[in-house]
C-alpha cells in the first residue's frame, strides 16, 4: 500500500495541478488519521515522508487544513507538525504553534526568537510554557500574548522572566490585576537572616511592587522584612504571622501596612506547604476587604508590644 501511494504522490507532485496535490493530501491525511491511534513511532514514519512531501507542493489552504487536523493528534508526524510550525503564513503555522504536543522545545525557541507577533501570540496560547519560551516571550510578544502567559497557571517562569513580568505590568494595569490573579508564583522559599532590602523609598505603591517582586525572586523573608518596616514592627513578628498555622495575623499584618490584596495573596501563596484552596482563598479576601486599616494597626502594634513584655 505504500509504495502505491508513494508512486501516487510522486506523480501528483510531478505532473498535477494544485486542486488534484490538495486532494491527494487529504486523502493521505485521512488514512493517516483513521489508523493513528494504533501506530507507534516506526508506524508513522512512512506518513511523515509523503505527507511531507505533498506539504511542501500545497497551497496556502490546504496546508491550513492539514494544520488543523495535525495540531491536535498526539502521534502527529513529527517532521510534517515541525514544517507547519515554521511556515511564514499564520494560517498554516498557528494551530500546530498553539496546540501541538510534537514540536520540540528547540525548534519553539528558535520560532519565538525570530518570528513576527502573530506566531508569538499563537505560541503563547499553548497550554504548557517552559522556562526557556516564557523567558524570550516576556521581552518580544505583543501586549496581549504577555498578559496571556501571566494568566496562564501552566506557564512556567524563572525568576529573571518574572520579575520582567512585574517591570512590565507598572505600565500596564491589565498585566497587574492577571498577576494577582495568578494562583501559582514561581517557586518560593527561604529562611534565615534576610539580606538588605533593595526596597525603593518612593511610596508605598512603589515599595509594594518591589515587594512582590522580592516574592517573585523566591526572597520572602526579604519581602516580610520589608513588610515589617512599612508596618512598624519586629521583623520576627512578620516572621511568625507569615509562618504560623492560621492567615489572620498576615492579613492583620498587610492591611497594617495598607498593602494590597495582590500582594497578601502573593505572600499567602509562599508560605511553604500551606496552599490555601480557593474558597479559603476568597475567604481570606472578603475578612482583608472588611479589615480597616486603623483596627489592623493597633491589633499588630498591640500584639508587636505583648511580645517585647513577653521576652522582656
Amino acid at each position: 500500500m505504500i509504495e502505491t501511494l508513494i508512486r501516487d504522490v510522486e506523480h501528483a507532485v510531478a505532473i498535477g495541478t494544485p486542486v488534484q496535490r490538495a486532494a491527494m493530501l487529504r486523502r493521505i491525511t485521512a488514512l493517516f488519521t483513521d489508523h493513528a491511534l494504533g501506530l507507534g513511532e516506526t508506524g508513522v514514519e512512512p506518513f511523515d515522508a509523503i505527507i511531507l512531501h505533498l506539504a511542501r507542493n500545497v497551497e496556502v489552504p490546504a496546508r491550513s487544513a492539514l494544520a488543523e487536523t495535525m495540531a491536535d493528534i498526539a502521534n502527529a508526524p513529527r517532521q510534517v507538525v515541525r514544517h507547519l510550525a515554521f511556515d511564514p503564513e499564520i494560517a498554516v503555522a498557528g494551530p500546530v504553534l498553539a496546540r501541538s504536543l510534537r514540536l520540540a522545545e528547540d525548534d519553539l525557541i528558535r520560532i519565538v526568537g525570530d518570528a513576527g507577533p502573530l506566531h508569538l501570540d499563537a505560541v503563547s496560547r499553548r497550554r504548557i510554557l517552559s522556562e526557556r519560551i516564557t523567558d524570550i516571550l516576556v521581552t518580544r510578544a505583543p501586549t496581549a500574548a504577555r498578559r496571556r502567559i501571566a494568566g496562564n497557571e501552566t506557564a512556567h517562569f524563572s525568576t529573571a522572566g518574572f520579575r520582567a513580568l512585574m517591570d512590565l505590568a507598572r505600565s500596564d494595569q491589565v498585566l497587574q490585576a492577571v498577576l494577582d490573579l495568578r494562583r501559582a508564583v514561581p517557586e518560593v522559599g527561604g529562611s534565615g537572616t534576610p539580606s538588605a532590602v533593595p526596597i525603593p523609598q518612593g511610596g508605598v505603591d512603589l515599595e509594594e511592587k518591589a515587594i512582590v517582586a522580592l516574592v517573585g525572586e523566591g526572597r520572602v523573608d526579604d519581602a516580610l522584612a520589608a513588610v515589617a518596616r512599612i508596618a512598624g514592627v519586629p521583623v520576627q513578628a512578620a516572621f511568625q504571622a507569615h509562618r504560623g498555622r492560621s492567615i489572620d495575623p498576615l492579613i492583620f499584618l498587610l492591611r497594617a501596612a495598607d498593602l494590597g490584596w495582590g500582594t497578601l495573596k502573593h505572600l499567602i501563596q509562599a508560605r511553604p506547604g500551606r496552599r490555601l484552596p480557593p474558597e479559603d482563598m476568597r475567604g481570606a479576601f472578603e475578612a482583608f476587604q472588611a479589615l480597616s486599616v486603623a483596627t489592623a494597626r493597633r491589633s499588630v502594634r498591640f500584639s508587636a508590644a505583648k511580645g517585647n513584655t513577653e521576652a522582656a
